[in-house]
């Protein structure tokens, strides 16, 4: 049974290595196969990787072991910050790959998916298949990995893109039928709010596609946070969706070196995720205050609904949503804009004594 605090030495790892690939006949095949193979052994340490995962993971490119395991070498944010590494995070609970393995350990085949989160809020999405297996009386897993980022982030884009796309064709032809008996302003009023979330979701599907094809420019300028942060509010509030909805906003006369549009947008996602979380009688509070860094600022957005730790540990994911699957770049937008690209760090708190507050902190970007 895997257990996360042990591991096998060095030499121990190298036995099973040249013990495993003297005894595979095709171990030559395996290594030139273009999706990623890693053997691993009971600690759940890597005895072979094919070809394509080491060059994945920056190494010569060749087949080689180590004392790693696969949330390590791929660089996990939340393995290479615990003290035990992979598969001993809470993290590790929701990992497809981490669930898999589990199966395979206990004598089965498996498949899923893992979401690796990287620094710098970018993330890379895996389909994994498990297959347990013995030799000379040790236990292993074989694992066959693909990687699926540009699909999971092409099906996120489309799916969302399309179907708001659709509830606004839905919307006009509901505006059609009954356009002979609405008032003028109520007419004006539907027309102005598909106009508003049409152009905001195009803006979100081109902002977003850049951002994670690293072709996103950043242009640093003098940004006055308050009347970013009321123009945001008000823009929020004059859709139907949001009309009868409370938020609270307190001005600091701040200013900043960032790049307006891409914090604009983290603003808006960081808002609208509390807005759809709250109800009508629940206020949503916006607060900016100085940052830990001189010319900083952090910006926090607190809502009363508390947050499912499962949701917790899966919030940030490219792929995950509380909407449904494929639904939804919220959080893991905000995080990529502000890790990536403003240079910033990302955090939330859920629990009952402080309702749900992310906070955006934001450095001063000096090259102006």
């Amino acid at each position: 049974m895997f257990d996360y605090r042990f591991r096998d030495s060095a030499d121990n790892i190298g036995e099973q290595s040249r013990d495993i690939l003297s005894d595979f006949n095709f171990s030559s095949l395996l290594g030139e196969i273009p999706n990623m193979i890693i053997i691993l052994n009971s600690n759940r340490q890597i005895v072979y990787m094919n070809k394509k995962f080491s060059w994945a993971i920056g190494k010569s490119g060749t087949t080689v072991s180590s004392e790693k395991r696969p949330g390590e070498c791929m660089l996990c944010v939340h393995a290479v910050n615990s003290e035990y590494g992979c598969g001993s995070t809470e993290f590790c609970r929701v990992c497809g790959f981490a669930t898999a393995l589990g199966k395979s350990e206990g004598g089965k085949s498996a498949t899923g998916e893992c979401n690796i989160t990287l620094e710098k809020g970018e993330t890379m999405t895996f389909r994994v298949h498990t297959r347990p297996f013995t030799h000379k009386g040790r236990d292993y897993v074989f694992a066959y990995m693909q990687d699926i980022s540009d699909f999971k982030t092409r099906q996120m884009l489309e799916n969302i893109f399309l179907h708001d796309i659709n509830n606004s064709i839905t919307s006009l032809n509901g505006l059609n039928e009954l356009i002979d008996d609405l008032p003028a302003e109520d007419i004006k009023t539907v027309v102005n709010d598909l106009s508003t979330r049409l152009t905001d979701e195009v803006h979100s599907y081109r902002l977003i596609t850049e951002a994670e094809s690293r072709r996103l420019s950043v242009n640093v300028a003098k940004v006055s946070i308050d009347p970013l942060i009321r123009s945001v509010i008000n823009s929020m509030l004059k859709t139907r969706f949001f009309q009868d909805r409370k938020v609270h906003y307190k001005g600091t006369g701040l200013v900043i070196n960032t790049d307006e549009a891409l914090l604009r947008r983290v603003v808006i996602n960081a808002l609208k995720n509390a807005l759809e979380a709250s109800s009508n009688n629940e206020e949503v509070t916006i607060t900016a205050e100085p940052g830990n860094t001189p010319g900083g600022i952090n910006i926090k957005v607190k809502s009363l609904p508390l947050i499912p730790e499962e949701v917790q540990l899966q919030l940030f994911q490219r792929s995950f949503s509380t909407k449904g699957p494929g639904r939804g770049w919220g959080t893991y937008s905000i995080r990529l804009l502000t890790e990536s690209y403003l240079g910033g760090k990302v955090s939330f708190v859920s629990g009952r004594d402080t309702g749900t507050v992310f906070t955006v902190s934001i450095p001063s970007l000096n090259h102006i």
